[in-house]
């Protein structure tokens, strides 16, 4: 098992705002994906895998699943903008490379 690492948090944190656990929760739910009490995660357990003080697997691939939705809708907002406004930048602001 990984741990969420603390550079890995600081690009996550980017498109996961402080509202980021009830989309975490769904993503679980929407798998039935339960604590081992058979209950849903709570949100201390959410908040403690993306901070790293716990390792999670399932929790950690619905973090990322939600980032990635909240980043390419992002990105498609930017592209309809940048469209509308006529303007061609296939800069993506997040490429560090």
């Amino acid at each position: 098992n990984t741990m969420i690492t603390a550079a890995q948090r600081i690009k996550l944190k980017k498109y996961l705002k402080g509202d980021y656990i009830q989309d975490v929760l769904e993503k679980l739910a929407e798998k039935n994906i339960m604590s081992k009490s058979g209950n849903p995660y709570s949100d201390k357990m959410i908040s403690h895998v993306f901070n790293g003080r716990y390792t999670n697997s399932l929790i950690e691939e619905a973090i990322v699943k939600v980032y990635t939705e909240r980043k390419n809708k992002s990105d498609q907002q930017r592209r309809d903008l940048n469209d509308l406004l006529g303007i061609d930048d296939d800069n993506d602001p997040d490429d560090d490379a």
